[in-house]
């Protein structure tokens, strides 16, 4: 899960899994229980196994999930921290997740801000199954974003408007064309964008 909220420059992608432990970092398999010693399979009662299976199939989809907010948030994503719970065989499995990642506006400079923006949403809707604080920083991102598009068509306005001082009616620069303008422009934004940021996009798993 990813984490982030306007108030703040940095969120979290949080976790898709509840919490059942405390929060540690990434490990590439599971590890076993601190003071214990890893069973094998065969000492496992068939119930255990079955428990086992189920926690293997929670750390992978954790794990994968985590990535994809990493891979697609780039340099605006944290590295990803998780949640163990210790399974019947002396293992620690991953049972939840999140990434930090951050999305506070670019000061003075809302065409970056667009790009950037971009960039939060993707890493927040990355994972197959966002979750719904996934889906609520997509939300910030969007907003954020549309901010700068206001703020973007305003200085196209009183840019163009006061190059059209001193025109007749018939050379006067309209609103229609003014917005055409600025929505153009960050269109232009945000594709270049996508071509400059490390092929964000790219990165989806």
């Amino acid at each position: 899960m990813i984490s982030g909220v306007s108030t703040s420059p940095v969120q979290t992608l949080r976790p898709f899994a509840s919490s059942l432990a405390s929060r540690a970092k990434l490990s590439q398999e599971a590890e076993p229980v601190k003071g214990t010693t890893a069973q094998s399979s065969a000492e496992l009662t068939e119930e255990e196994k079955a428990q086992v299976e189920q926690l293997k199939k929670i750390d992978k989809e954790v794990r994968a999930h985590e990535q994809a907010h990493k891979n697609a948030g780039g340099q605006y994503a944290g590295s990803a921290t998780f949640s163990y719970q210790a399974g019947p065989d002396g293992r620690r499995y991953a049972v939840s997740g999140e990434v930090p990642i951050d999305i506070a506006p670019v000061a003075g400079d809302p065409k970056a801000t667009i790009a950037k923006m971009n960039a939060v949403s993707a890493a927040a809707m990355a994972p197959a199954q966002p979750s719904g604080q996934d889906r609520k920083v997509a939300a910030m991102a969007a907003s954020l974003r549309a901010e700068a598009q206001a703020e973007l068509a305003q200085e196209f306005r009183a840019k163009l408007s006061g190059e059209s001082k001193g025109e007749d009616e018939g050379g006067a620069v309209n609103s229609v064309t003014l917005s055409a303008f600025a929505a153009y422009d960050a269109g232009s934004a945000t594709e270049k964008s996508e071509k400059t940021s490390g092929n964000i996009l790219d990165f989806f798993s």
